[in-house]
């Protein structure tokens, strides 16, 4: 009987004792590296522009915003683009603050449908210095983008609602049709 209850009680110990290993916890899968200069903090990024944010859209894992571009530093970037980065901060994702202007470091898509994506970490040294006077002396004074992309007007349609209408327009289109031939040939 001593042998049972010693074992009963040592179960409840492993599992009570254990049991915090088991449980998740928060992931932090992102960690920014600081670089030994602000030139060399700057330059790791493939695009940098000025731009804001005008529009989001979110799937609820992905982020995408259109942004209108002022000045481009290092790229190739059109007067509007899109940014995506993963939603709610998941594997370095970030947000912005539509109609707030920022300097953007981003670099050519990885896990998000959009011309650029976007992380949280930005140039850093591990120490304050100003990214706006670096990226200039760096790059120059950057240049108007083209006018090319799309224009952002506000206005956003949801592929599953589109390839819908189109199903929708289709099918009425050959029922019409049917209906029509039927018809004539009685």
């Amino acid at each position: 009987m001593a042998t049972r209850q010693m074992m009963a009680a040592g179960a409840i110990l492993l599992l009570t004792g254990g049991l915090p290993l088991l449980l998740p916890t928060t992931a932090n899968a992102c960690s920014c590296m600081a670089f030994a200069s602000p030139e060399e903090a700057v330059n790791v990024s493939s695009t940098i522009f000025l731009g804001t944010p005008t529009e989001k859209s979110s799937d609820g894992f992905e982020d995408t915003y259109q942004f209108d571009v002022s000045r481009v530093y290092k790229g190739d970037v059109d007067a509007v683009t899109s940014v995506g980065t993963l939603a709610n901060g998941n594997g370095c994702g970030t947000s912005y603050v539509l109609g707030t202007e920022k300097l953007m470091f981003l670099s050519k898509p990885y896990d998000v449908d959009a011309e650029f994506e976007g992380y949280s970490c930005g140039p850093s040294t591990g120490s304050d210095f100003d990214v706006q006077a670096t990226v200039e002396s760096v790059y120059g004074d950057g240049y108007v983008p083209d006018t090319g992309g799309t224009v952002s007007v506000g206005v956003r349609v949801d592929k599953p609602v589109a390839i819908g209408a189109v199903a929708a327009g289709a099918l009425i289109s050959i029922g019409g049709g049917l209906y029509w031939k039927r018809r004539r040939s009685s």
